[in-house]
């Protein structure tokens, strides 16, 4: 069957409703997703203000911090899926014991993670060409990050899971608690402020991790009492090789994705490095201003997942293809209302981040050009959401990462060393990689070939053993 984006598959009544539906998962899911930008970006702001070192050290870090926690996105993907569809089935058990093999899985991958701590310095070594200072702040963060990396662990899986089941509010009141919090302890421990010693760079990663350790705690707390969730079933709990591998299949194609766009983003560091250091300073404030414009994007695309995967499990494609258009109606409002603010005010935002003048000049045209882009922003968000919803993460993955290795690296490389473009030639090649990976992932779903995977990816979350109380 094929698709549209533009034909009107529901009645007025019905539109309005999935409409409605998706406004109310979206938008607090907005407010979650600004809070967790709120993580890095408060590092960013408060460590440019202490150096423009620092904050390219942690900026690096981060970058390689991504490329790491492959199977915690795995977790969290394979578990919001997976309990949407079981929610649409009313399939009791596989929602139970999806929540507790994605914890396990979580808990499993920190541990790892935790053993990389000792080799940060190794790790660190993949930038080659960093001034000392930035190998010594990247090097520090990213050791305390690693230690500290069970709470995010946990905490990204935990919120995964309830929003899979349909609460998207816990999650973003939780985040904001966590991020208030990260934001307090930053300014005390970058600065030696409120009683704390002044830690720098290591400061702000400890100020992230103590907050995610009790964003983790209260999102367990109130997983435990869920009623969508059925925590407290006794075989739901157990290590279920079956559901691990469900997780995993639906999750580790958006892992690997995330992992060859991460290994990407480290060599398209070091093409930036090529321009100078300044440049690349002025490329870690244009990812953070972009960061804030993916936030409707990205709040959209996990209820676009939540509806599309609740339905996928109805087996009701209609309503499926009806959450996808009016999802690509309000993210595209949303997304072109960020880009105009973006396009006119670039400097208002920048000047959150730094007070040298030669970055802020730098980083202001490149900025514009994302104001300019969010129409294929909101395109990419509304593709992932609906193709992850269904269980079609592997075509994503593919996509993702033929636009990055063979448009935005070799694109960013020739503007940057052969005609001497700087961070705007970087970025025309990056804008490049956005607009073809959103046209291609669009031309797979108006094509109706993911509905196999989606058949799937429904028969897997509809084992149907106990029938708990429902309301």
């Amino acid at each position: 069957m094929k698709y549209s984006l533009i034909r009107q598959y529901l009645d007025p009544l019905e539109t309005g409703k999935i409409r409605r539906e998706l406004l109310s998962l979206g938008l607090p899911s907005m407010a979650e997703n600004a809070m967790q930008m709120l993580f890095g970006m408060v590092d960013t702001a408060f460590l440019g203000h202490l150096s423009w070192q620092a904050m390219t050290g942690a900026g690096l870090a981060n970058q390689l911090f991504f490329v790491l926690q492959v199977i915690l996105i795995a977790a969290s993907t394979g578990v919001t899926v997976l309990i949407s569809n079981s929610t649409g089935a009313r399939s009791w058990l596989s929602i139970g014991r999806t929540l507790w093999n994605g914890i396990y899985l979580a808990a499993i991958w920190g541990f790892v993670l935790m053993g990389l701590g000792f080799f940060s310095t190794n790790l660190f070594k993949i930038f080659p060409n960093v001034d000392p200072a930035v190998f010594e702040a990247g090097t520090q963060y990213l050791r305390t990050i690693l230690f500290g990396i069970m709470g995010m662990s946990l905490m990204s899986t935990l919120a995964a899971a309830l929003r899979g089941s349909g609460d998207t509010k816990t999650p973003m009141i939780i985040s904001a608690i966590s991020n208030g919090l990260n934001v307090v302890l930053d300014y005390g421990m970058i600065y030696g402020r409120l009683g704390f010693p002044k830690l720098g760079t290591t400061g702000a990663a400890l100020a992230t991790v103590i907050s995610r350790f009790i964003g983790a705690a209260l999102l367990f707390m109130v997983v435990l009492k869920s009623g969508r969730l059925y925590a407290g079933e006794k075989q739901g709990k157990k290590f279920h090789f079956v559901t691990v591998k469900n997780i995993l299949s639906v999750g580790l194609p958006t892992a690997g994705e995330n992992l060859l766009f991460s290994t990407g983003l480290l060599l398209f560091a070091n093409i930036l490095f090529m321009a100078g250091p300044m440049a690349y300073a002025g490329h870690r404030i244009g990812i953070n201003i972009e960061s804030i414009s993916f936030m409707p994007g990205m709040g959209m695309s996990v209820a676009i997942t939540a509806l599309a995967g609740k339905y996928n499990g109805q087996g009701d494609l209609k309503k499926l293809a009806g959450v996808v258009r009016q999802g690509w109606i309000l993210t595209t409002i949303f997304q072109v209302s960020v880009g105009i603010f973006i396009f006119f005010f670039p400097q208002l935002l920048i000047e959150l981040f730094t007070n040298e003048a030669e970055i802020i000049k730098i980083a202001e045209l490149p900025v514009k050009l994302i104001g300019m882009f969010q129409v294929f922003l909101a395109l990419d968000y509304v593709m992932n959401g609906a193709l992850r919803g269904t269980g079609n993460t592997a075509l994503p993955m593919i996509i993702t990462s033929i636009s990055m290795w063979l448009v935005r690296l070799p694109l960013g490389y020739l503007l940057v060393s052969r005609f001497n473009l700087g961070l705007l030639g970087a970025w025309t090649g990056m804008l490049a990689d956005m607009g073809f990976r959103s046209l291609l992932k669009m031309a797979f779903y108006l094509s109706g070939r993911w509905e196999k995977t989606a058949r799937k990816t429904m028969i897997k979350a509809s084992t149907k053993i106990f029938d708990p109380p429902r309301n």
